[in-house]
Order: structure tokens, then C-alpha cells, then sequence
């Protein structure tokens, strides 16, 4: 499911027209784009955590060259489902 395809069933659900649907999925992702940017954890009771960790500075070769390369150190999102999703999850594929 892509962004769009998010917003339509949105709108469905709550029986609100799509543009409006659009416009809280583009708020919805731009403050959980502006939380991990200021590096906080998002804990959404039922679903998951979202984080950010540190990834650290490491040596890495050029698979063209065989030279060694640094890997600058960055930050990466990091998605943990809850044991309520997993259940969901798992009780749908039996």
C-alpha cells in the first residue's frame, strides 16, 4: 500500500471525502518525520515503537576497487511491532 492507497481507505473508514483523508495522512507523516528528526521514540499503543538509533563510523571495501572505504556514522529509523500486531499478524496467516 502506497500513500495514496492509505489516504483512500482512510477515507473510506471514517466516510470522510479524500482530499481531506490526503491531507491528515501528509500531516500524520510529517510530524512523525519531525519527531524522529529531533531523534524522540514514537510509541503507538497496539501497533509499535519507531526510533532512531545511531549507526556507528565502520570500515566498508569498494566492491568495484577493493579499496577501503569509511562509512560515516548515521542515524537510521528503527520499527518494533508490538505483541499485539505480531498476534494479529500471526492469528490472520493460520
Amino acid at each position: 500500500m502506497n500513500k495514496n492507497g492509505f489516504a483512500i481507505e482512510l477515507a473510506r473508514m471514517t466516510n470522510i471525502p479524500k482530499a481531506a483523508a490526503l491531507r491528515m495522512t501528509n500531516a500524520m507523516l510529517d510530524i512523525l518525520s519531525k519527531t524522529l528528526n529531533e531523534k524522540e521514540t514514537i510509541r503507538l499503543s497496539g501497533f509499535g515503537t519507531l526510533e532512531v538509533r545511531r549507526a556507528p563510523e565502520r570500515m566498508a571495501r569498494n566492491p568495484r576497487t577493493n579499496e577501503p572505504a569509511v562509512v560515516p556514522e548515521r542515524h537510521k529509523p528503527v520499527f518494533r511491532p508490538s505483541k499485539q500486531l505480531l498476534g494479529r499478524m500471526n492469528r490472520e496467516e493460520a
